[in-house]
């Protein structure tokens, strides 16, 4: 990475608070001058050859001088040791430059060659059932065991597990933010916040300081794709901000796989309309590595398939298949089982232990019960 003298710093900040200077003509003036300091020391004329800076913006360009909050800005930068990518220059991650909406400025906490090449994202709701979280953790642990680099927005639920899982399994991972970098959001996240500016990088557009605030975390979703070459939602329902990545994802080029879930529950409903719609369907691991580019096409046994319980066999007893239609992948109260089936709860217990150890069924904390899933 670039070391930047606190002037260097001072003059990207600068240009970057220049009243009519937004994202866009921020970025095309970097881009036509090459540095921040070529382009406030550039006369009208040539400003104005810039795509949308017009005279007024022109004049107030070669005036602007450091404020108090800028000289603080590159302060806090040196101190916290935080690396600042410019869009211009080679070190800014090249995939994420070609965008149109690309950030000019990106601040990184950790090992920001992590952005050189494009990685996968793993995005969901922020309130998984045990199925999705069964789900991403079996997605992202494969992803890692092949050397990708896991991507996510370090919200609560699905994304806090990908990087959980990425970071548990040796792996690497990008948390984008939409605060700066050095904020911790949510507040339980800050022991991962310390592990990831360790271990992966943390990686933002706002300036240090800059709280958590929702306008931000949909304009961040660009820079999760942005910076990934596939999105993988697991789990989402409607409305989730997990759809407004895959839906950036879609208009940037790159791919997006979504995982099939129970059309009865809520969680299910983003994913399932991202399929419907036209995205990729995730129906087992190997498929999906397969079309990642990261493994060969090989058999697999039937039940090999991500998101379907272990099927029933045929020597089912009646008992045992009402069993199995009354229980999903999210686990169930044995007594709210009873209660549902008619059923006396120690009788049921003794069936539901024999389903186990048949692999049809999967005990869980708390008296639960569930379908068992095929393992990949």
């Amino acid at each position: 990475m670039a070391d930047r003298s606190p002037e260097e710093l001072a003059e990207l900040l600068t240009l970057s608070e220049v009243p009519g200077v937004g994202i866009a003509k921020f970025a095309a003036l970097l881009r036509h001058f090459g540095s921040a300091r070529a382009a406030l020391h550039a006369d009208r004329a040539a400003l104005e050859s810039v795509a949308g800076i017009t005279p007024t913006i022109s004049a107030l360009i070669p005036e602007a001088k450091p404020s108090e909050a800028v000289l603080r800005q590159c302060e806090l930068l040196v101190s916290s040791n935080v690396s600042v990518l410019v869009c211009s220059e080679p070190d800014y991650p090249q995939h994420l430059a070609a965008l149109d909406d690309a950030p000019p400025i990106l601040f990184v906490k950790g090992n920001a060659g992590l952005l050189a090449l494009p990685g996968i994202a793993v995005v969901g709701t922020r309130r998984p059932s045990e199925y999705g979280r069964h789900v991403t953790a079996e997605i992202v642990r494969s992803l890692i065991e092949h050397g990708e680099t896991i991507i996510s927005g370090m919200a609560r639920g699905v994304d806090g597990l990908a990087h959980k899982v990425a970071l548990n399994r040796g792996g690497m991972t990008v948390a984008v933010l939409g605060c700066g970098v050095d904020q911790v959001y949510p507040p339980e996240a800050r022991p991962m916040h310390a592990r990831i500016a360790e271990e992966g990088a943390l990686v933002s557009e706002l300036w240090l300081g800059t709280p958590p605030d929702r306008i931000n975390f949909p304009r961040r979703n660009r820079i999760i794709s942005g910076l990934s070459r596939a999105v993988i939602i697991t789990e989402a329902p409607s409305g989730s901000g997990a759809l407004i990545t895959a839906e950036t994802a879609a208009r940037q080029g790159r791919e997006v796989y979504a995982v099939p879930g129970d059309v009865t529950r809520r969680q299910s409903e983003g994913v399932n309309r991202l399929i419907a719609d036209g995205a990729q369907i995730v129906t087992g691991l190997n498929d999906l590595l397969v079309n990642l580019g990261l493994a060969v096409k090989v058999a697999t046994a039937a039940g090999d398939r991500i998101g379907l319980p272990v099927g029933p066999p045929s020597d089912l007893t009646d008992e045992e298949r009402r069993i199995l239609d009354a229980l999903a992948i999210d686990p169930l109260h044995i007594d709210a089982l009873a209660l549902k089936l008619g059923s006396d709860p120690s009788e049921l217990l003794t069936h539901l232990t024999i389903m186990e150890v048949r692999g049809l069924v999967a005990s869980h904390p708390g008296s639960c019960y569930a379908r068992a899933i095929i393992a990949s």
